[in-house]
């Protein structure tokens, strides 16, 4: 083969517009292979202080090479759990060096201590991260499966009735167990989110069956959908009056996503706009979530808002920053706790087994469960408010580079994985939406993705078809 034609094999063959899906696949794995190779220098040439001008290129090739993953991926439905992962890793990573360290590095959590010599590299691990997400991602593109149009499996109304029972049940026995309460003093700050009583699991029975509700109310009949939807819609914002807002957002983007593949594809327009929307709210809860909320808090809370750049109403997501500089600065001095920073989020569908662990080992929760080491280097044991954590930092704090490589290819396989077969399976479909559900707070989360919620929902799906008659499957198969 000449210069010629490899050229332009590699550059004009492979243009969109000359070339098959399966050939633009492959020129996708091609590009995402170049940018992993790239990540990886980035992190050998890394500054060994704070580098405006680095950090700029690295968001630049961030952009880059996710409007190159869209762009090669239009003839499929690109909104999903990729797209507002993307947008939430840029601002829980990215976002800080560039916007604000240079003219406000006191921004919020920010003036608290922490090295501000690993920036730069602690960028370069993020991206590097990422890059090796999207290869996992992609990989599985090259497969030669048509993209799935519509969901094969049948839900039908009769097992989504049960799963209405069980919401409505969990929910009633959260409230008379005083959950509720509980729930207001966590956020009010008087109180320790791991001061739990037997009303927690009803909270966590509740809120996965929250989930599977929005997952399959699309899968119903559409005169049935609504009575439905208005629940949903009123658990959230319910659950979101305490200043709770994981749960409220999981169900928003569930639906988003389940809305736009079941129903209408929405305009990007659209859905800058609720993004936007959805964040300045989130934005809003964040403000007010110490006091009560009435009408006058929330009236003195919009007067005093002071925004002095857009980018503020990220500011959930921008703090994080802060948790990947302390985990890779806790790296360079302390040996990989490998799994061991994680029990608690192994065993985590077992209940009681943090207790178990705590006594097993003899050390501080926050030592076993992955997302507390922030929070506790700083703060000690037991605080009663946290710092949150990084995804990025608790891999590599775990794993160092080559285990951080590895568990965001395993991530961007298991993603992609389930979208695909989630049309023909529905303990596929489950897992895909649960996280999708998650895909804005999981940048800012533990690396392992709540083994609770997966492995509970998969056992409610289950109870759900084993309770309903053979009889009435079969017919919601017949219609």
């Amino acid at each position: 083969m000449g210069a010629n034609t490899f050229f332009q094999y590699v550059f004009l063959y492979n243009i969109p517009l000359f070339q098959s899906h399966r050939d633009s696949t492959m020129t996708l794995i091609i590009l995402n292979i170049l940018f992993a190779i790239t990540s990886i220098v980035l992190c050998c040439c890394a500054p060994t202080s704070y580098n405006y001008h680095f950090c700029l290129a690295i968001l630049i090739l961030y952009i880059v090479q996710n409007v190159l993953f869209f762009y090669f991926n239009k003839r499929r439905n690109w909104l999903g759990f990729e797209f507002f992962f993307a947008i939430s890793f840029a601002f829980t990573n990215f976002i800080y060096p560039v916007f604000y360290f240079p003219t406000r590095p006191d921004y919020l959590f920010f003036s608290i201590p922490f090295n501000v010599n690993v920036i730069s590299r602690a960028t370069a691990i993020a991206y590097f991260a990422y890059a090796f997400y999207m290869l996992g991602a992609t990989k599985l593109l090259k497969m030669k499966r048509e993209e799935p149009v519509s969901p094969t499996f049948k839900f039908g109304i009769n097992q989504f009735l049960w799963l209405f029972v069980i919401t409505v049940v969990a929910f009633a026995c959260y409230i008379g167990l005083g959950g509720w309460g509980a729930l207001q003093d966590v956020y009010s700050g008087t109180a320790n989110i791991r001061d739990t009583g037997i009303y927690s699991y009803f909270n966590n029975i509740f809120t996965i069956a929250c989930y599977l509700m929005a997952i399959f109310v699309f899968r119903i009949k559409k005169q049935k959908q609504w009575f439905y939807l208005l629940f949903i819609c009123v658990c959230m914002f319910f659950i979101i009056s305490t200043g709770s807002r994981s749960l409220a957002l999981g169900l928003a983007l569930i639906l988003i996503v389940g809305f736009n593949n079941n129903v209408r594809r929405f305009s990007i327009l659209e859905i800058f706009s609720l993004i936007f929307i959805g964040a300045f709210l989130l934005f809003l809860v964040m403000r007010i979530r110490h006091s009560q909320i009435n009408s006058e808090t929330i009236t003195a809370t919009i007067q005093n808002i002071r925004i002095e750049n857009i980018m503020d109403i990220f500011g959930d997501l921008i703090v994080n920053n802060r948790n990947l500089y302390v985990l890779v600065d806790y790296a360079d001095t302390h040996e990989l706790t490998f799994f061991h920073g994680m029990l608690i989020d192994i065993f985590s569908p077992i209940p009681r087994a943090s207790s178990w662990l705590v006594k097993i080992f003899n050390e501080p929760i926050e030592l076993l469960h992955g997302g507390d080491l922030p929070t506790y280097l700083y703060l000690g044991s037991g605080s009663v408010w946290g710092l949150g954590t990084n995804m990025v930092g608790e891999a590599f704090r775990s794993f160092g580079y080559v285990g951080t490589a590895i568990s965001m290819m395993l991530i961007g396989q298991i993603i992609k994985s389930s979208y695909y077969y989630s049309y023909n399976n529905c303990y596929a479909y489950a897992i895909y939406y649960l996280f999708v559900s998650h895909a804005v707070f999981y940048p800012r989360a533990p690396l392992l993705f709540d083994p609770r919620t997966l492995v509970w929902g998969m056992l409610l799906i289950f109870v759900v078809y084993s309770i309903t008659p053979k009889k009435s499957i079969q017919d919601e198969k017949n219609k």
